[in-house]
């Protein structure tokens, strides 16, 4: 057996991997690619490429440019190994979600849709099972994070392909906040109040944030405040709606008296525009993804060095984190799944996996336990803070949009109606905590009364 399976590996080469029936198999043939075999999927159940296919992913266009560069190259490769074509198709990521409703609606269109949080319990009918192949993929490359296993994972059944995490940490001007006799970033949000107030007096240049209808930098703000500080949207038991309380009162209060001292919460910004603050020099923190400090190392070169990173600060009730995550599902409509699960599944080589981190420099982390230490976060030690609020010290972190209820249709329709940044837009722009409640009470009970 062991000379049997030696022979098998001297015969793979990685286009001879790509080409026969998807980066799945090859990794059972080859025991190299995705780690060890045994994800519980034979090879006669892999999912084959079908050459003359043509398929299409829609994806969001990453704040590094460089990702896409390499999963257009990736897709390439593929599709030349397979003898099909491959597409890529970007656009921005307030675009993703219109762009898969009107599929879902057509019920036509990509092949392949990436989805942010948990949009495969909102279109659930309209999406394959990949159960099969995430099994495999758990069999080589360990767990799944349990934020992505619960946004992906529908009534038993897997949904979508865990893809990746998009970490969110404060960006803060290391030169002013030492102007303004601070050493480091606070640890809780009434410190943050207190240091917002210090640095604008001292600089002019505020922290400022979205709490507008950003899916990325509003909702990964705002949520972890209302945790913070003890509120949630709806009960455990999913239905019941509990936004109105004293601890989601503290919440909105908190942000008001922000306001009050000089941070600047944005209700018209969306997910680029306070990376753009942040590079003109008008704002001294802010909280987003790893883009800001890459393109400052890689491409602008200006506050590189007095730019710091930091995790979210705490409430009173513990410290919470959110993030962007991002999954593939492949749709029912495409007339080759086949190829589509097998495209997916060569995205998720170890091989090609790592390629793609290494292009996005820190700015993505990985959604299997085998990814956790990647060489990449190896390349800056300021890398390592999004590192650690997607998996600290093994333990995985964060929470999801209408936690601790599970996610669902209900939970996923209140994270694309941005009912929670609304509320708390609502309270900063008139300071009125009890009517933002009472409003967003009723949005809430409309939609968690639906069947």
């Amino acid at each position: 057996m062991a000379d049997d399976s030696m022979r098998r590996r001297k015969g793979w080469t990685r286009r001879r991997f790509l080409q026969t029936t998807g980066a799945a198999t090859a990794a059972v043939a080859a025991g190299s690619v995705l780690g060890a075999p045994g994800g519980g999927m034979a090879a006669a159940m892999m999912p084959k490429p079908r050459a003359g296919a043509r398929i299409r992913l829609l994806q969001w266009n990453s704040f590094v440019p460089q990702a896409d560069a390499e999963i257009r190259r990736q897709a390439k490769e593929f599709g030349d190994a397979n003898n099909c074509t491959v597409e890529i198709e970007t656009v921005s990521g307030d675009q993703l979600q219109p762009r898969t409703v009107a599929a879902v609606a057509a019920g036509n269109g990509p092949d392949i849709i990436q989805m942010q949080y948990s949009w495969p319990h909102l279109y659930t009918a309209s999406t394959v099972v990949v159960t099969n192949e995430v099994n495999y993929l758990l069999g080589a490359l360990g767990k799944v994070h349990p934020v992505n296993e619960a946004f992906t994972k529908v009534r038993g059944a897997w949904r979508a392909i865990p893809y990746c995490h998009v970490p969110n940490a404060w960006h803060y001007r290391t030169d002013y906040f030492q102007k303004a006799g601070v050493s480091s970033f606070p640890k809780t949000w009434d410190e943050l109040i207190v240091v917002g107030e210090k640095v604008v007096k001292a600089t002019g240049k505020p922290i400022a944030q979205t709490i507008g209808h950003a899916y990325g930098d509003s909702l990964t703000m705002w949520n972890p405040v209302l945790w913070g500080f003890g509120g949630q949207e709806v009960d455990k038991d999913g239905h019941t709606v509990r936004i109105n309380s004293p601890e989601t009162d503290a919440a909105l209060q908190w942000a008001i008296r922000a306001a009050k001292a000089g941070i600047k919460w944005y209700p018209e910004w969306l997910d680029p525009d306070n990376n753009q603050a942040y590079h003109a020099d008008r704002i001294s923190a802010t909280l987003n993804g790893a883009s800001i400090y890459i393109r400052e190392v890689v491409e602008f070169h200006k506050f590189d060095k007095v730019t710091g990173v930091a995790a979210m600060p705490s409430g009173p009730k513990g410290n919470f984190a959110m993030n962007l995550v991002l999954n593939h599902a492949v749709m029912r409509w495409s007339r080759d799944v086949d190829t589509a699960k097998a495209f997916v599944l060569s995205l998720m080589d170890k091989t090609n996996y790592s390629k793609w981190l290494a292009a996005s420099r820190g700015y993505n982390a990985g959604a299997f336990e085998a990814q956790n230490n990647d060489p990449v976060w190896k390349t800056d030690p300021k890398l390592t803070v999004f590192r650690d609020v997607v998996t600290f010290r093994g333990k995985p972190v964060g929470n999801w949009p209408g936690w601790p209820a599970a996610p669902s249709k209900w939970t996923t329709q209140s994270q694309t109606q941005f009912v929670i940044a609304d509320m708390f837009a609502k309270a900063v722009a008139n300071g009125d905590s009890k009517a933002a409640m009472a409003d967003a009470e009723a949005k809430l009970k409309a939609i968690y009364g639906r069947p």
